[in-house]
């Protein structure tokens, strides 16, 4: 992580793909991806590396649970 912040030093913005569990909210994203999040320099654009999943089929955490 301490080398993407390092790389995007001076940048206007920082695209980070994404895998994983389609989950929304904070650990839906690893340990390192977070780390970039929240130290970059600069805005981050967080993007499905693969087509995004539906509303539907996306895991919400307990206190959004519909």
């Amino acid at each position: 992580e301490r080398e993407v912040l390092e790389a995007a030093d001076g940048c206007d913005l920082l695209i980070l793909a994404r895998d994983g569990e389609p989950r929304r909210e904070p650990k839906s994203i690893g340990h390192y991806a977070r780390f970039v999040v929240d130290h970059a320099g600069c805005p981050v654009l967080l993007v499905w590396a693969q087509p995004p999943p539906g509303i539907d089929d996306m895991r919400w955490p307990p206190h959004l649970r519909r």
